[in-house]
């Protein structure tokens, strides 16, 4: 199985790359700015909003995604978590998730990893997947389609159709970051994935 790189609120067809028992998280990567490494994407009334974990930058040397630390010295924990409920407040499961959900966008996690992590094993949690997700020791130059793949593109098929909050007035939107999914599905989410 090829590692994945690590990803911020991951999207739908980023979770079904990864849908089994374990699966390697590639932390030795040289970390890519402006990916899905530390962006998702939710609807919003407006479309599409994309939020964005704030980085601090190598200053001239090239970091490993395991040595990126996030940068709080903006208020964008409070921007995200309020983003999201704006989205999802009406959504049937929004009460569910949303508390925890929270709690963990807003802790000062020193690495995005360590963030990215977190929310990973929490939508799995929430969903009752079970998962060990593995760290790699060491970056091994493999099929570059599997790193580089932007799972945020709205041309992937996901395989499904599910009723969005936003959707009551819109056409669907696919291959949105996970909260959407689970927000508007709940524990229905899981049997959607696993089909």
């Amino acid at each position: 199985m090829q590692p994945l790189p690590t990803a911020y609120l991951p999207s739908i067809s980023y979770f079904q790359e990864f849908l089994g028992s374990h699966f390697y998280v590639e932390i030795n990567e040289s970390y890519k700015k402006q990916t899905f490494r530390n962006r998702c994407e939710i609807l919003t009334s407006n479309g599409i909003q994309q939020l964005s974990i704030p980085v601090v930058h190598g200053k001239g040397k090239k970091l490993k995604t395991k040595e990126v630390e996030i940068d709080y010295s903006s208020n964008w924990q409070t921007l995200h978590s309020r983003a999201i409920r704006t989205a999802y407040a009406s959504s049937p499961y929004f009460e569910d998730y949303f508390q925890e959900l929270d709690y963990i966008i807003n802790k000062n996690h020193q690495f995005l990893i360590d963030k990215n992590s977190e929310l990973l094993y929490f939508i799995c949690k929430s969903l009752d997947i079970k998962i060990e997700m593995i760290e790699t020791t060491e970056f091994v130059l493999n099929n570059e389609n599997t790193l580089t793949r932007n799972f945020l593109e709205k041309n992937i098929n996901i395989g499904f159709v599910y009723q969005q909050v936003i959707g009551f007035s819109s056409e669907f939107v696919s291959n949105l970051s996970m909260v959407d999914l689970l927000f508007n599905e709940g524990p229905m989410a899981r049997n959607r994935l696993l089909v």
